[in-house]
């Protein structure tokens, strides 16, 4: 049962994704999956990624590598997370979405406004900053935190720009 309403859960943030935005900035384009509709999330459960999580500069290999290492989340009450909404959602007939790194976090950040999202969101990076805890960005100020991977924040899927 506990599957079926993840499943449920997951297809209903599927189809109720708000809009899709192409931004740019420090150069590099994104289109953005605003995915603000849904409630905070958590990262992942407890598993250390290390190393294959930890790059500020690629999001698909983190993604990847939180897929992988969290798989159905069991360690973790089979919760949804983050980088598994990025990494299954098909939106806009695209299906290479991932959960954006530290650096991509920046580029959302400058182009927060154009892409209405609230100044008080936290939004996960796929970027581990530890065993324990995983980049964030806060709009408001624009500062990283490194935040419990088992707390809630919001979360933007991104892709690579055409």
């Amino acid at each position: 049962m506990k599957y079926v309403l993840i499943a449920i859960m997951f297809f209903s943030a599927v189809s109720n994704a708000q809009k899709i935005s192409t931004i740019s900035g420090n150069g590099k384009k994104l289109v953005v999956a605003d995915m603000s509709f849904m409630d905070r999330i958590t990262w992942g459960g407890y598993e250390q990624i290390g190393k294959a999580a930890q790059s500020e500069t690629d999001g698909v290999a983190n993604t990847r590598a939180i897929v992988a290492a969290v798989g159905n989340n069991s360690g973790y009450d089979g919760k949804l997370y983050a980088a598994k909404v990025c990494d299954t959602l098909t939106l806009g007939g695209y299906t290479d979405w991932y959960l954006p790194c530290k650096d991509e976090t920046d580029i959302i950040h400058l182009n927060f406004e154009q892409l209405k999202l609230d100044e008080k969101m936290t939004i996960w990076s796929s970027t581990e900053a530890n065993g324990t805890q995983a980049v964030t960005k806060y709009f408001y100020s624009g500062a990283f935190y490194n935040v419990q991977k088992v707390d809630l924040c919001h979360l933007v899927c991104v892709r690579k720009g055409d």
